[in-house]
């Protein structure tokens, strides 16, 4: 399953995700997939371990693992926008 999918997946299911970035590991409540800068894929997420908690940008092609967990969370993160202006398209979210 490719990475966008697994993505989706735990967006629509609300599943936190385990993912590798940049040599770290973390743990990541998923809000939303799509495009940035020069097309590139993302995921804005609220990390929940890692490097601290707090909004994080997570550039697809910098994850070097990434799985779905059976951890649920409910509702989003404080601070969320839906129609965050990093974004020039998305393509799911909460």
């Amino acid at each position: 399953m490719a990475y966008a999918d697994i993505i989706r997946d735990a967006i629509d299911r609300r599943k936190v995700l385990e993912l590798r970035y940049k040599d770290v590991a973390r743990k990541v409540r998923p809000h939303i997939l799509g495009y940035v800068g020069e097309g590139e894929l993302a995921l804005s997420g609220w990390q929940i371990s890692g490097t601290g908690a707090g909004w994080r940008l997570f550039h697809v092609n910098d994850i070097s693992a990434l799985s779905k967990t059976e951890q649920s969370f409910h509702g989003t993160a404080r601070g969320y926008n839906r129609n965050d202006p990093a974004f020039s398209r998305i393509i799911d979210r909460i």
